[in-house]
């Protein structure tokens, strides 16, 4: 979003985020303006069609899905994506069931009645969006409109940042691109030595620096300075002939910003949003947990994923909305066909013959875009530790995987997952992919239409995360497009489970050793 008042061809606008040092609470200000032009705000956008320019730089990839571990439940239990209570169905909640491979396979329409999967109605995404508007009223600005959020971006990390501030910038993207269909989420390039003036960053990229205080950030268009308690501050660049967000840069004040990594995190994602073009800031008082408040929350803790609230929604709905759409005439019309349920597969199995080592995965789909989950319990041991393994070069696991096209027709095939015990390296192959009718669930082997050329293979790497081990993709030369998050289950590592997401294909998988 962004003041249609603001007639130059090409701009650049800042927001800011400060923080009130007596108070562990955010104040934020309307920021510098660069060459943004007087009372210019900087964009939420709306709808930009799938680029059919390749990525700005050819090493430039998408990143793994996240992985959370919990111990909330009987044991330790990982999960990939929505994976956990509330943020996806049981397979009590779905109709209709069948049996595929060692697998109880279920499908049907679901949401979680009090919205803990992110789901949102037409009418509660439009009030959060309006909600901008309010805020923008309160801080003295103009009509806000939507524009479009252009080409894939991808982000750049200046060369001089930490460790944890790298991880802080992983954590906020894969936050920020589980709401995001394939095509719109950010990709991550390779770093940046040297920093651009910021209307110099080259088209469709973003660039994140860390710096020890503000000596650095940008000028001010006239005189003036920032406030010591600013702890970031995000701007875009955008043709405004085109209405269309080009790039656009962040800069984080990590003495301002302190150790505490939650608060690192929370300040990146936010400063990246309005990098990537979403500008403004959205009502406290009505939103007090969305990222985009002007007000550090006072309890991190309780800030939701971005893709499990309201907020996450209303990033999809934005993609949708026509450019030049004022948020003050927004109504539920201009996000075009929405739903606030969705149509789910998933697939179960026990591991070890008991409840408690059960493994799950499958897939949502609503408004254009699916969603992929799996979960089950954390190993006892690492994999070359697991005595059952012990004198073998290589372990298999076969099953079985399910998801959706990007046009929401199921998809289901086999599964292979082989890792060799020395290197820790291995192959991800999926194969008999087959196709059904929307809303269908899907049949049995042979009775759907050939998904694609009917197979995808992909290299894989082990590595840890989350205190598990997870297996991901590696981007070796001749695999196919899209990437792999995997994680291996069950006390002894009977199963592996994990998520594939593909340029038009959404899925989730598990097998069995």
């Amino acid at each position: 979003m962004r003041n249609p008042r603001e007639t130059r061809p090409r701009g650049l606008a800042a927001t800011v985020l400060a923080a009130t040092l007596l108070l562990s609470a955010c104040g934020g200000g309307g920021g510098p303006s660069t060459g943004g032009g007087e009372g210019a705000t900087p964009p939420i956008p709306a709808p930009a069609p799938m680029s059919p320019s390749p990525p700005p730089h050819p090493i430039a990839k998408p990143l793994p899905a996240e992985v959370r571990v919990s111990c909330r439940f009987s044991g330790r239990r990982v999960g990939i994506g929505p994976a956990f209570a509330n943020e996806r169905p049981g397979l009590d909640d779905l109709e209709t069931r069948s049996h595929r491979r060692a697998f109880e396979v279920g499908s049907g329409r679901w949401r979680d009645p009090l919205g803990r999967d992110g789901s949102a109605s037409a009418a509660e995404v439009v009030r959060f969006l309006r909600a901008f508007q309010t805020q923008q009223e309160r801080e003295g600005g103009g009509d806000l409109v939507f524009v479009d959020f252009g080409a894939q971006k991808t982000l750049r990390i200046d060369s001089t940042a930490r460790a944890s501030e790298r991880r802080a910038t992983i954590a906020a993207l894969r936050n920020i691109n589980t709401s995001l269909p394939w095509e719109n989420r950010i990709l991550l390039g390779p770093d940046i030595a040297e920093r651009f003036v910021t209307e110099d960053i080259p088209e469709d990229e973003i660039h994140i620096h860390f710096t020890d205080g503000k000596a650095l950030w940008p000028e001010f268009e006239e005189e003036g300075h920032y406030e010591p308690n600013i702890l970031g501050i995000g701007g875009s660049n955008f043709d405004r002939r085109e209405s269309r967000v080009l790039g656009g840069y962040t800069y984080i004040d990590r003495e301002a910003v302190g150790s505490n990594n939650k608060r690192m995190e929370f300040v990146v994602t936010h400063e990246i949003l309005h990098a990537w073009g979403m500008g403004a800031h959205v009502d406290p008082n009505l939103y007090p947990d969305a990222l985009l408040v002007p007000i550090l929350p006072r309890n991190l803790n309780t800030v939701p994923r971005l893709w499990l609230t309201v907020e996450g929604e209303a990033m999809l709905a934005e993609i949708k909305i026509a450019a030049g759409t004022r948020v003050s005439d927004l109504t539920v019309a201009d996000l075009g066909p929405w739903e606030d349920d969705g149509f789910h597969i998933a697939g179960q199995t026990s591991l070890g013959g008991t409840d408690s080592g059960t493994m799950q995965f499958g897939a949502g789909y609503r408004n254009g875009f699916g969603r992929p989950w799996a979960w089950g319990p954390v190993p006892e041991t690492r994999l070359r530790h697991n005595p059952e393994l012990t004198g073998r070069r290589t372990a298999t696991w076969v099953g079985s995987l399910l998801g959706f096209t990007g046009a929401g027709r199921p998809v289901a095939g086999d599964a292979e997952i082989g890792i060799d015990l020395a290197s820790l390296q291995g192959r991800a192959d999926f194969g008999d992919l087959e196709s059904w009718g929307r809303e269908t669930h899907p049949g049995a082997r042979g009775s759907g239409l050939v998904w694609g050329d009917g197979d995808l293979g992909y290299t894989i790497g082990v590595r840890v995360e989350a205190g598990t081990e997870v297996f991901v993709s590696v981007f070796a030369a001749g695999d196919d497009p899209g990437n792999v998050t995997g994680t291996f289950v069950g006390a002894r590592h009977e199963g592996a489970a994990g998520v594939l997401e593909h340029p038009d294909l959404s899925a989730a998988f598990g097998a069995a050793r």
